[in-house]
C-alpha cells in the first residue's frame, strides 16, 4: 500500500483533536455538506471566541492560524480538501473516520457530565 493509500493511524487522528480549533473546524465542516469557505470559518470561529468569558476572541488572527496552521494539518492527514486559490474547505478521505472519533469522545465527555451532576 502507498503512502496515499494509507488510512489514517489513530495516534494522528488524536493528534489532530487536541487542539479545540481543529475540533470546531471540523463540526463546522460536518454541518456544511457542500463544503465551506475560509471566510466562513473564520465567522464561526470568532463568533464562538465572543462567547469566551474573557472577551479577548476577536482579536485572535484567526486567518493566518487556519490558513498556515490548521487547514494544511488536516489536508496533510486526508481529512480535508482546502483550495487555497479559491478559499473553499471540504470533507477528504479521512474525515468521516476522525469526527466519528470526535462524536465518540464528545458522548463521553456528556455522558461523564451527566454522570457527576
Amino acid at each position: 500500500m502507498s503512502n496515499s493509500e494509507q488510512r489514517i493511524s489513530t495516534e494522528t487522528a488524536l493528534q489532530l483533536l487536541t487542539k479545540q480549533e481543529r475540533r470546531q473546524i471540523l463540526r463546522h465542516v460536518a454541518e456544511a455538506s457542500d463544503g465551506t469557505t475560509v471566510d466562513k470559518l473564520t465567522q464561526h470561529l470568532r463568533g464562538l471566541d465572543s462567547l469566551q468569558p474573557d472577551g479577548n476572541g476577536p482579536t485572535r488572527s484567526w486567518d493566518s492560524d487556519l490558513h498556515h496552521l490548521h487547514l494544511p494539518k488536516l489536508q496533510e492527514a486526508n481529512v480535508l480538501e482546502y483550495d487555497t486559490n479559491r478559499g473553499t474547505v471540504h470533507r477528504s478521505r479521512e474525515f468521516q473516520t476522525v469526527f466519528s472519533l470526535l462524536e465518540v469522545i464528545d458522548d463521553h465527555r456528556k455522558d461523564t457530565w451527566l454522570a457527576n451532576s
